[in-house]
């Protein structure tokens, strides 16, 4: 059972491993890893991700590789109470572990 994040401006907030667990959430259910690099976060149903400021941090030790890189994407077209987390290594996609906060 993941543990919690004390984050009392987030109203979201979730630290992700590379293969796509949570390791500890604020209003986080789930997290999907649907491919490489590539991680679809829900979060709690009275959050509008596409009204929200979304952040998302590569995490440090273990796991994490140089260059690394993150990007987040919200769509209200497919689902406002996601938010998509693309990670990366020098330009192509690779697994990482990130700090995802939705404020």
């Amino acid at each position: 059972m993941p543990g919690p994040i004390i984050a009392p401006y987030a109203r979201a907030a979730v630290l992700v491993d590379r293969a796509g667990n949570i390791e500890r959430s604020k209003n986080v259910p789930t997290v999907n890893k649907v491919g490489t690099g590539r991680y679809e976060v829900t979060v709690g149903e009275n959050i509008d991700t596409t009204s929200a400021a979304c952040q998302a941090t590569v995490a440090g030790g273990p796991g994490a590789t140089w260059g690394a890189e993150v990007q987040v994407m919200t769509d209200s077209s497919t689902n406002n109470h996601m938010v998509v987390v693309f990670t990366g290594r020098n330009g192509a996609a690779h697994d990482q572990p990130f700090h995802l906060a939705v404020l």
